[in-house]
């Protein structure tokens, strides 16, 4: 007859278990970012300010040539480059198109 060990026993189940274990703890998390995602698209699509106009407030601000834009938390990022080749970041506010200097 076999004896039985706790300790074995124990350390059985929980090395049955631990591959399950990023996959429970993740789930939280996965389901966070998808929220965040689709709440950033809704932003995004309701903006008053799109990308065009974001791009046409920084030019008109006088800020050089843009190089990259990007929706960032609820407001476009915008990336330019002027003639002396310096590159600068700016906040463009989605709802006023209001231009501020992105603070590093």
């Amino acid at each position: 007859m076999t004896k039985f060990r706790p300790a074995a026993a124990l350390a059985l189940a929980l090395a049955a278990t631990m591959p399950l274990a990023p996959a429970f703890a993740s789930s939280g998390d996965r389901d966070s970012r998808e929220t965040r995602r689709v709440e950033e698209n809704r932003a995004l699509a309701a903006a008053p300010v799109d990308a065009a106009a974001a791009i046409a407030a920084v030019r008109a601000a006088g800020h050089g040539t843009v190089r990259e834009i990007e929706w960032d938390r609820g407001r476009w990022e915008v990336k330019t480059v002027n003639a002396e080749g310096r590159q600068a970041s700016f906040h463009v506010d989605a709802t006023s198109g209001a231009v501020t200097a992105r603070n590093r």
